[in-house]
């Protein structure tokens, strides 16, 4: 028996960081849509592109894919929000950033196997350095959300704030443009992962509350 031969027929138990909990939430969620004003929405041109593991070159998913029109009315939305949220007091929203922390670090397994699945990256540098990274972040900032109008009483919002994501650590770059200003960002994932940031913006949702904060996820627009 050859080597491959042994390797293909050793059973193994379950790992921690088994991917079935994660394909699991992917098939739940499939198609993903856009996230626009809080709610997951079709896309305008009811246009989907599929989203690929790197390793193996399976089809993941199905993906919403943006257009003018879907930017436009995310936009929008965030605006209408502004007024409101930009006078959301320092400590309401650290509270919306430790409960983001405490999501991350609480389900840090499965957000760990969903990036290294979309993203192609090892599960040692997902699982070890890039989310708790994210945690960290979102806890640092929620302490100086709290520090604002005492340690930088001059500055003010400018508005709303459009980030594309690159595709090396998408999460991790997340975590480090949107702790510093949470509430009402549109985000263009990248076209290669972006699986990562759907998981976020529920978390937003669901589990720190929307507020007065409105969110947007787009994918693939060009």
């Amino acid at each position: 028996m050859s080597i491959m031969e042994i390797f293909e027929t050793m059973e193994y138990g379950p790992a921690p960081e088994a991917s079935s909990l994660a394909l699991a939430w992917m098939k739940e969620h499939q198609p993903f849509q856009l996230f626009i004003n809080n709610q997951w929405v079709k896309p305008a041109n009811e246009t989907y592109f599929e989203s690929r593991n790197p390793a193996t070159g399976k089809a993941l998913t199905q993906i919403a894919a943006a257009d003018k029109a879907d930017v436009d009315k995310a936009v929008a939305a965030a605006r209408k929000a502004f007024t409101s949220w930009s006078k959301t007091p320092g400590h309401v929203r650290a509270r919306y950033l430790y409960a983001i922390a405490r999501h991350i670090q609480k389900h840090g397994r499965l957000l760990a196997v969903l990036e290294a699945l979309d993203n192609g990256k090892t599960i040692r540098e997902t699982r070890d350095i890039d989310i708790p990274l994210v945690a960290r972040h979102f806890y640092y900032h929620a302490g100086w959300a709290q520090l604002m109008e005492a340690e930088l009483p001059d500055y003010q919002p400018v508005g709303v704030v459009g980030q594309i994501i690159p595709w090396n650590f998408p999460l991790l770059m997340l975590g480090l443009e949107d702790r510093a200003r949470p509430g009402h960002g549109q985000y263009r994932c990248p076209e290669a992962c972006p699986l990562y940031l759907a998981d976020r913006v529920e978390v937003c949702r669901d589990y720190a509350g929307s507020g007065p904060a409105r969110r947007g996820c787009q994918h693939r627009y060009r």
